[in-house]
């Protein structure tokens, strides 16, 4: 079969089709781009509105840039799940520490997940002395520049578990759980330690 040849102004009349089809297909995306991204603006400044507010127990929390914040007394407080959130993890407790028997004195942390760690030494740091990381004596210690500590010491140790669980054993105060679970129960924890549950 023989194609048709086209005449030089058929050619140019697509060629401009075309060019048109993707000039509008381009100012559609740009348009969608710009309303995408001021329809964006306008949801994240309103999630991370400071007004935003929480009451708990009768503490309140303000809402801002994802983080629950309360104050006690002269210290504020940061949490990166609601009291509400951590009331849907199932969690087996048993523990009567409160956060005032840190008081003055170095609190040791053995925990492989950064967030969790940073959690807990922020809201600690108000109370201990110092906080820092340690590792368990007796069990595997992935970072050999940590120092070794028992339960003699006071030592909040994080890992993962198949079940859900805050204890108590000596000195020592457990946080066991499902990974995706670990920051939750961490502030439930928090939350427990402050009596704000």
């Amino acid at each position: 079969m023989i194609k048709r040849l086209e005449t030089a102004q058929e050619t140019k009349r697509k060629e401009k089709r075309r060019q048109y089809a993707l000039g509008i297909v381009l100012i559609v995306v740009l348009f969608g781009s710009v309303f995408g991204i001021i329809v964006n603006t306008f949801i994240s400044s309103s999630s991370d509105n400071p007004n935003q507010k929480l009451n708990y127990n009768g503490h309140v929390f303000e809402v801002f840039n994802g983080y629950y914040n309360t104050s006690i007394g002269n210290n504020v407080f940061y949490f990166s799940n609601s009291p509400n959130e951590t009331d849907l993890v199932p969690v087996l407790t048993n523990f009567s520490r409160k956060i005032s028997s840190y008081s003055g004195k170095e609190v040791y942390i053995s925990s492989k997940s950064y967030p969790v760690y940073a959690e807990l030494a922020q809201n600690l740091n108000s109370f201990a002395l110092r906080v820092q990381g340690a590792c368990k004596s007796g069990e595997y210690c992935a970072d050999k520049t940590l120092p070794l500590k028992t339960c003699s010491d006071n030592l909040i140790i994080v890992k993962n578990s198949t079940i859900n669980k805050i204890y108590e054993d000596n000195n020592c105060i457990y946080i066991e759980g499902n990974e995706t679970d670990l920051l939750k129960l961490t502030d439930e924890f928090l939350y427990r330690e402050l009596d704000i549950k």
